[in-house]
């Protein structure tokens, strides 16, 4: 059965489903704000790829050291071991693949993985021949009825738009390892046509994505999927589990990306040379600081913009500093404050000289942001509100 309509979720799923795609967009966002240099986002890709790789193999129980992995990733070394090969014929697959991003979903596609994963890997070693006790691998051949079901499968995903593709990429997945296409590599090829279409969907979060990781860490669950362990209330349980499964490993991985993106945010502000206040801040700013954009030229200008992206660097600063950056007078820097007081976007520390402006990090719309503030600003706000 193909999970086509989403009104057949349970509600638990739908929320699950739903907040998934909320965090996602959110943190799209946070990634544009955060403005990663391209050779820092180049790094993280390539990462990424390893990360993919070494653990695709490694749920196809091909386990092998992660910084071989990296090596022939990055071409630096020359497969030689079968386990070695293994990983070199995952990634021609999935370059490969990448090459496909403007093709449908087809059946061909699992022929030519089958050829890349299996009948390559064994067949092209010089210990094969004639006179070898290592046979030569041929191609297998899906029955008629695995074919149909495929070809039902494709059909749906290729031509749908009701269902969003992250949840699609769940039942592509889940419904090819069902199947059991070939004697092995069953895994590496659903992990394979799942990236293709995320990809192809662009929903692969600019490449950083390494779901295989997460199935990985939740291997003990997953191996019923794969009928590597037994559990028969799940192997009869509805396609609907196998997609709440899915979405939560999903979940799990926006959460890693976004752990990442953190720690690259922080080192571009020097956070551990931050005051505790101004780190309350560089907090904030990292999880909110993108809504800055979506205020257009109506709403702010572009100093007013640039004003809000100082302050959201530097944590604090005064009328006199700006006066000299943008080389203007002091009312007019003082009209744009009272814009962004207005708007709520800033907040006054201090008085008389030493007074200067911070991200308003306690709104009035949301309490809950209070939790990213000292308790003696909070109190001190709360005081205020009374008064």
């Amino acid at each position: 059965m193909i999970l086509a309509n989403k009104a057949e979720l349970t509600l638990d799923t739908e929320n699950l489903y739903h907040d998934c795609l909320k965090k996602y967009s959110e943190l799209e966002k946070i990634y544009g704000f955060i403005d990663l240099p391209e050779h820092v986002s180049q790094l993280e890709r390539n990462n990424s790829k390893i990360l993919r790789v070494y653990y695709a193999n490694a749920l196809d129980h091909n386990l092998i050291d992660i910084n071989t992995v990296k090596y022939i990733v990055d071409g630096k070394i020359k497969p030689k071991a079968i386990a070695e090969r293994g990983i070199e014929q995952y990634i021609k697959a999935e370059d490969w693949l990448n090459t496909q991003l403007n093709s449908p979903l087809s059946i061909s596609m699992l022929y030519h993985l089958q050829k890349l994963l299996i009948v390559d890997l064994y067949n092209n070693r010089e210990d094969v021949n004639l006179f070898s006790a290592n046979t030569t691998r041929f191609p297998e051949k899906l029955n008629n009825t695995t074919e149909l079901e495929i070809d039902a499968l494709f059909e749906f995903l290729n031509n749908d738009t009701e269902v969003h593709p992250i949840m699609q990429s769940w039942m592509l997945h889940f419904k090819l390892l069902q199947l059991h296409l070939f004697s092995e590599a069953n895994a590496k090829i659903a992990c394979l046509l799942q990236n293709f279409w995320l990809t192809k969907k662009q929903f692969n979060f600019m490449g950083l994505l390494s779901l295989e990781h997460e199935l990985y860490i939740n291997k003990t669950e997953y191996q019923v999927y794969l009928g590597e362990n037994r559990d028969v209330e799940k192997i009869a349980a509805p396609e609907e589990e196998s997609i709440s499964f899915g979405m939560q490993i999903f979940a799990n991985q926006i959460l890693r990306l976004k752990t990442l993106l953190r720690t690259y945010f922080r080192r571009q502000v020097e956070f551990d040379k931050l005051g505790p206040r101004q780190k309350n801040i560089m907090n904030y700013v990292f999880e909110h600081g993108y809504l800055l954009k979506e205020y257009d030229d109506n709403v702010l200008n572009q100093r007013q913009k640039l004003i809000m992206y100082i302050i959201q660097h530097r944590g604090f600063i005064s009328t006199k500093e700006l006066v000299s950056e943008f080389e203007c007078n002091r009312k007019t820097i003082q009209r744009d404050f009272t814009t962004l007081l207005e708007l709520n976007l800033v907040k006054v520390i201090g008085k008389g000289a030493g007074l200067k402006y911070a991200v308003n990090v306690t709104e009035h719309k949301h309490k809950y942001l209070n939790k990213y503030q000292s308790p003696l600003v909070v109190e001190n706000t709360e005081m205020s509100h009374e008064a």
